[in-house]
């Protein structure tokens, strides 16, 4: 049987040390080469961003501070502006005395030359009215009457009331339909004359 040699493992193992070694520092070379890399790098960044900085502070002026705001003067408050309105007022009319006319003249009786001659049948007493029975109305009244050239009585107007308007109404609405005389004249001509006449109203009468 064959003897190991010794020799030729001292050398494998040699040889892989040798080896271990190598990849070792290659290793150690590759990173230090690598931070030595990185490190140049970001000094470049760094370079290059100080450049940039310097050359955009270059580029960029200083900004001029900006104007002062104007002055503002504040308005006038508003004015109300009112028109003037004339208005043309018409003259007052005229003012027109009107003269008032004057009474008329109370009527006038005129007496004939011959004498009133009353047609005696007709000069008779109305019937008394009842309501003034029931309130025992009773007085005589005063009338003045118109007698027409035909010796009607066409006017009758109460000179002295009786107390009783009802009464007064009754005496003279009962002479002008009722009384006659004779026509009336003067020197023979027709003529329409006043005269005035009574009435008494008593309550004997009534009953």
């Amino acid at each position: 049987m064959e003897r190991p040699n010794h020799l030729q493992v001292e050398k494998k193992s040699a040889a892989n040390k040798a080896t271990s070694l190598a990849i070792v520092i290659a290793i150690h070379v590759a990173g230090i080469a690598g931070l030595v890399a990185a490190l140049a790098q970001g000094a470049l960044i760094k370079q290059l961003q100080e450049i940039k900085a310097t050359v955009d502070t270059q580029k960029t002026p200083p900004k001029a501070p900006p104007p002062p705001p104007p002055d503002l003067v504040k308005p006038p408050p508003p004015v109300a502006i009112v028109p003037e309105f004339q208005v043309a007022t018409a003259p007052p009319p005229p003012v027109t005395t009107v003269a008032k006319p004057p009474p008329a003249p109370p009527p006038r009786v005129v007496a004939a030359s011959d004498p009133l001659r009353p047609i005696a049948r007709t000069h008779t007493l109305p019937p008394y009215p009842p309501i003034s029975v029931r309130l025992n109305e009773q007085g005589t009244v005063l009338m003045e009457v118109n007698i027409t050239v035909e010796g009607n009585v066409n006017e009758c107007a109460v000179v002295q009331s009786s107390g009783s308007e009802r009464l007064d109404t009754a005496g003279c609405e009962f002479v002008k339909s009722h009384w006659r005389w004779q026509p009336p004249t003067k020197e023979g001509q027709p003529i329409s004359v006043k005269t005035r006449v009574s009435m008494k109203f008593d309550l004997k009468d009534a009953k």
